[in-house]
């Protein structure tokens, strides 16, 4: 039988699940030029690797704030099927105690021809680029040629964390909250509503439902106590979703000023992620000076 007649189509969404140290160089140019991590089963040459981005941002005071963003990044094959391939990835940053800093989700489709890219995985990082340890990638990927059709493919493992609660402080001023807990999305547009997270804006988010021209999407709803109005202190929220194996399949952030009133973030998700009974929910919140974060 030739060789050609064995290769299917992957009509199944097939995960594969990354998860490796890293290690930063001190100075942060140094990591402008993608660092590969590692190869992808599903082109010639695809590799995943990280990188470092200037970004320009304005504080809550309308000043100009520069900082250096990780950011994941997927290249160096192309899409020789005749269809084309739609990838949903993932990707968050830790520390050396394994707490999140920073994560991001996109959706993609490459086209029959077009080189595979994953843009827009970055997110705010107002944090020296050293603290980060370890990165973690969930790519949910369909329509590539495979001769050996999988359901789920994990490159690499990393341990379940415990639910925990406790204030986390930075220099400068910046007090932050982190979160690790179970969590069920329930069958409602309602999906998460917490608590006060910073002390000084009494910042609340809640986690909603929202569809729009037959995606789905994750909003993150920031607000603060009507009592504490204020723009000089600015906002940073990252949270990430984990399936009960504790893989990361979900992640995103919101970034706010005192002066913009409420924001809202929204971050494409898989529909099957929140028809989940049995997810986790990683949570930090930060709130410092303006110009801070």
């Amino acid at each position: 039988m030739p060789l050609n007649l064995l290769t299917t189509k992957q009509t199944s969404p097939v995960a594969y699940y990354l998860d490796l140290p890293i290690h930063p160089p001190y100075d942060a140019r140094d990591a402008f030029d993608a660092i590969p991590m590692q190869l992808l089963p599903f082109a010639d040459g695809l590799t995943v690797g990280w990188k470092v981005s200037p970004m320009q941002f304005v504080d809550g005071l309308g000043r100009d704030l520069k900082f250096d963003c990780p950011s994941i990044v997927i290249t160096g094959g192309e899409n020789l099927g005749d269809c084309p391939v739609a990838l949903y990835v993932a990707a968050s940053f830790y520390d050396t105690k394994d707490r999140l800093l920073a994560s991001q989700t996109c959706e993609h489709i490459v086209q029959p021809w077009e080189s595979y890219d994953v843009p827009g995985l970055w997110s705010r990082f107002p944090f020296p680029i050293t603290e980060i340890a370890r990165a973690s990638v969930s790519i949910t990927s369909y329509g590539w040629e495979d001769r050996r059709p999988k359901e789920a493919v994990v490159l690499s493992h990393t341990k379940l964390k415990n639910e925990t609660r406790y204030e986390w402080k930075r220099e400068g001023g910046v007090v932050g909250s982190y979160s690790f807990q179970k969590w069920n999305p329930g069958k409602g547009d309602l999906l998460f509503a917490s608590d006060t997270l910073t002390k000084e804006n009494r910042v609340r988010i809640r986690l909603e439902r929202r569809e729009s021209e037959g995606l789905t999407y994750l909003a993150l709803v920031q607000s603060q106590s009507p009592r504490n109005q204020t723009k000089t202190f600015d906002h940073l929220i990252q949270y990430a979703l984990y399936t009960k194996e504790g893989r990361l399949c979900h992640g995103g952030s919101c970034m706010g000023m005192g002066n913009h009133g409420d924001l809202v973030s929204l971050v494409p998700i898989l529909p099957e992620i929140l028809e989940s009974e049995s997810l986790y929910l990683e949570l930090v919140a930060w709130e410092g000076p303006s110009g801070s974060l």
